[in-house]
């Protein structure tokens, strides 16, 4: 037998709040692999973004400013699958929180004035202690599998 209930009205919103995110994700400026863009987005970010965030930028990513755009990239498109499929939802929602706390940094936004990526990192918060990747999606069938790992 098996102990399956039906989701809750307040469970689905959770899903459909995890789609939406990653759907967000998914149609998100995805240009940062190319080199004049990452040039661009760190000479906005150095001229815009906080002060200790650019001194962190000028030591370690300008430098670096490929290899971290490719990974930007890697990431937005991995939170996107993630988050749609509902596999692996809360690392995917740590890393979403981790990515639009750098793009708030690197323009200067407060975090309690207006924008969109202080909502979606609202969201990703909720996504990560609620049990959205389990309702539509393939965390349930993974939770049912392996129920003591806490990724999913």
């Amino acid at each position: 037998m098996t102990n399956h209930r039906p989701a809750t009205s307040r469970e689905w919103l959770f899903a459909l709040a995890r789609i939406y995110l990653g759907v967000s994700f998914f149609f998100s400026d995805h240009g940062n692999a190319r080199p004049d863009e990452v040039a661009g987005f760190l000479k906005y970010a150095l001229a815009h973004g906080y002060s200790w965030y650019a001194g962190f930028l000028n030591a370690v990513v300008v430098s670096r400013s490929a290899m971290f755009g490719t990974l930007v990239v890697v990431v937005e498109i991995y939170i996107a699958i993630a988050l749609v499929l509902g596999l692996t939802t809360r690392l995917a929602a740590c890393l979403a929180i981790f990515l639009l706390l750098n793009y708030l940094c690197a323009k200067g936004a407060v975090p309690w004035g207006p924008g969109i990526d202080q909502s979606d990192i609202i969201l990703a918060i909720i996504i990560l202690f609620s049990n959205a990747g389990r309702v539509f999606g393939l965390d349930a069938f993974l939770h049912k599998r392996f129920p003591k790992i806490p990724i999913w």
